[in-house]
């Protein structure tokens, strides 16, 4: 594999990643969102976010209250900003010559790793992803996986233009 490298269409590419993340992330919020009317219980964004303020000392809503649309901005706005973050850790991890397919389901599934089954349960926001069933696990590889292609596809188109 390439080194990366730094070059001029580097700031397209970087855009285009963040741009890429950043679609996929309001994506998968579309999606949780909508479970939570579905299901009428919260996201794991929001049992995340709740866990994280616990953590700080602040008080939380009830586990099984539904986010109000300000508890609802802090958890969706805290998630864009982790997918576009991604987008640049994808940027810096890659470079031009990246197959789309293989840098993305490869990121996809690092970033999956180093989320759920590492930086989560380290933190103390969430059971080890161990822990859950093959659906979740399931559920959570593939949206994963399709983040990590729309993050490589976002970078893929902006460096050629």
């Amino acid at each position: 594999m390439p080194t990366p490298t730094v070059g001029a269409g580097d700031g397209r590419r970087f855009a285009g990643a963040v741009a890429g993340a950043l679609v996929a992330g309001i994506g998968i919020t579309a999606l949780l969102m909508s479970g939570e009317r579905k299901s009428g219980t919260p996201s794991e964004l929001a049992d995340i976010e709740r866990a994280g303020l616990a953590k700080l000392g602040q008080s939380a809503p009830a586990d099984d209250a539904m986010p109000d649309p300000r508890e609802q901005a802090v958890i969706q706005g805290g998630h864009l900003l982790l997918s576009g973050a991604a987008g640049v850790a994808y940027a810096l991890a890659t470079d031009e010559e990246a197959s789309v397919v293989a840098s993305g389901i490869g990121f996809g599934l690092a970033f999956y790793a180093a989320m759920h089954w590492v930086a989560g349960p380290l933190l103390g926001l969430k059971a080890p992803e161990w822990r859950s069933d093959k659906a979740t696990i399931g559920t959570h590889t593939l949206l994963h996986v399709g983040f990590g292609l729309v993050t490589a596809a976002g970078a893929k188109l902006a460096a050629k233009r």
